[in-house]
């Protein structure tokens, strides 16, 4: 056991598959390790205590928000543990909330990883996403795996529900733009209403298809370094998103905006009804023009990512 050990993961971005990808259809998923989740852990004298910006005190006394961490803390700490625990555990985020970028899946990773540096116990692919379920069941319900598979992958990810995810080969010459719309997401509302509208509406389980379609042909168009074609396959999914109802007027003056300043192809990533917007550029000085114009439109934060 080591007086202290640390862990690391970062955020994700859904390039493309949002939505379809609960119906058995494919999405592509984008690690953001620019955007770093780091969980530090040091040996105290009483008990399991938690620093963080939402919480910080003694795990028992955990407030229920908390209640999927505490699982997992609790879970790891009887696999590993030989006698009582006494620890400090610190968590630093960069990774903005309830924004589709993977935050809780983020935090499970990066503490799975550090009790187990911290126990000194070796830890394999399997059992760290069989564990990160333990927390990610009691946010998000069922979730599909795609967060827990990019927040711990170092390259992008090709994701079918209930099989392994996969690499993706790309060969892009470019820049992608993520701006925060400031509006947290509301995952649950909209997976459950796009599901009634697939169950009611034709053009609706068309849509979902038609998303399944640009997710293939945008793996494929990744390998190509055609950017003015991966921009029309993005604008063509958000054409399928907004048909689905989860764009709000917040993400729909962002999308304009960075249209507007020359993306190349700009749509919603994650579930919708607030979160986050991506955009395409072809170079660094457009990337940074979108950007200004994304956070002077009231994006409150933006990122530049090389693709």
């Amino acid at each position: 056991m080591k007086k202290e050990a640390i862990g690391k993961s970062h955020a994700k971005i859904i390039l493309i598959g949002e939505h379809s990808v609960v119906y058995g259809h494919p999405a592509i998923a984008f690690p953001i390790d620019s955007i770093p989740m780091t969980v530090t852990i040091s040996t105290i004298t009483n008990g399991i205590r938690i620093n963080s910006e939402f919480y910080k005190g003694s795990l028992k006394e955990a407030p229920v928000n908390l209640l999927g961490i505490k699982r997992l803390i609790e879970a790891v700490c009887k696999k590993l543990a030989t006698g009582p625990v006494n620890i400090q555990i610190n968590f630093t985020s960069e990774i903005p909330s309830e924004r589709g970028m993977g935050s809780s899946a983020a935090v499970s990773i990066a503490l799975i990883k550090s009790l187990y540096n911290y126990f000194e116990a070796p830890l394999t692919k399997q059992e760290m996403f069989e564990l990160s379920t333990i927390e990610e069941t009691i946010t998000h319900g069922n979730p599909s795996g795609i967060d827990t598979a990019t927040v711990s992958s170092e390259a992008p990810v090709w994701f079918i529900h209930k099989q392994a995810p996969g690499p993706i080969k790309m060969n892009l010459d470019g820049y992608l733009i993520i701006a925060d719309s400031g509006i947290r997401g509301q995952t649950d509302v909209a997976v459950n209403s796009v599901r009634q509208m697939v169950n009611q509406d034709q053009n609706a389980r068309a849509a979902i298809g038609n998303l399944g379609q640009l997710t293939t042909e945008t793996k494929a168009t990744l390998e190509k370094n055609d950017l003015n074609h991966l921009g029309t396959l993005l604008n063509h999914a958000q054409q399928q998103l907004d048909y689905l109802g989860i764009n709000i007027p917040r993400t729909e003056h962002l999308i304009q905006v960075a249209n507007r300043s020359g993306s190349l192809g700009s749509k919603l990533t994650g579930s919708g009804l607030g979160g986050c917007i991506i955009a395409l550029a072809d170079n660094h000085a457009s990337a940074l023009k979108i950007a200004n114009a994304l956070e002077n439109a009231g994006a409150v934060n933006t990122w530049i990512e090389t693709l």
